[in-house]
């Protein structure tokens, strides 16, 4: 499975995902119901302070979607359904 170079987090959603020729990114679909198709994901992080636990506040890509926004592997499809799109003979 090839994968693309990672891309800029500064920049979400992004357009794709890193796996070449996804076909979750490819279609016209669902927002992503982790993130509401905005391709950023509210979490907390847990800080250690002398022995305390605070929890921090972060926003960090969605990793659902990879930052897409769009829904990959959405509830209903079938598990065999192939994660390439189809290429040229040969691909």
């Amino acid at each position: 499975m090839a994968v693309r170079p990672e891309h800029s987090p500064g920049r979400l959603p992004r357009s794709e995902c890193a796996i070449e020729r996804c076909r979750w990114c490819a279609r016209e679909g669902s927002a992503c119901r982790f993130c509401a198709g905005t391709g950023t994901w509210s979490a907390e992080r847990p800080l250690a302070d002398g022995g305390v636990v605070e929890w921090t506040a972060v926003q960090e890509p969605c990793r659902m979607c990879a930052g897409t926004g769009k829904e990959h592997n959405p509830p209903g499809e079938p598990p065999e359904a192939p994660l390439r799109r189809p290429g040229p003979a040969g691909c």
